[in-house]
């Protein structure tokens, strides 16, 4: 668990979130959103997301505040520190390589 946060994004959404390297400054996870597929309310630290397969995300925040957002290939996106549910509403697979900065 990242930092001990019971709402870390691996620990509420695993299917999803998969660390696949860790050490003292950062977590890089493999990030695989299905068509239609969803995650419960969530947190990540600052991070940087390198975009592998891209697609049509909407991002909710927990005051409610929803954005749609369309990932394309090779793009990269950096995003604070914050928390967010996720739903996939097109049609492709997203998949990314997520960099979570510690400290």
């Amino acid at each position: 668990m990242f930092q001990g946060r019971s709402d870390d994004a691996v620990s509420v959404a695993p299917g999803l979130h998969e660390t696949i390297f860790e050490d003292d400054a950062v977590r890089v996870l493999r990030v695989t959103v299905p068509a239609g597929a969803s995650a419960a309310m969530h947190w990540h630290p600052r991070n940087i997301n390198y975009i592998i397969t891209g697609g049509a995300l909407r991002f909710t925040k927990p005051d409610g505040t929803v954005a749609d957002v369309e990932l394309r290939a090779g793009q990269v996106t950096s995003s604070p520190e914050s928390s967010h549910a996720v739903e996939n509403i097109g049609q492709t697979e997203v998949r990314t390589v997520q960099t979570e900065l510690k400290g």
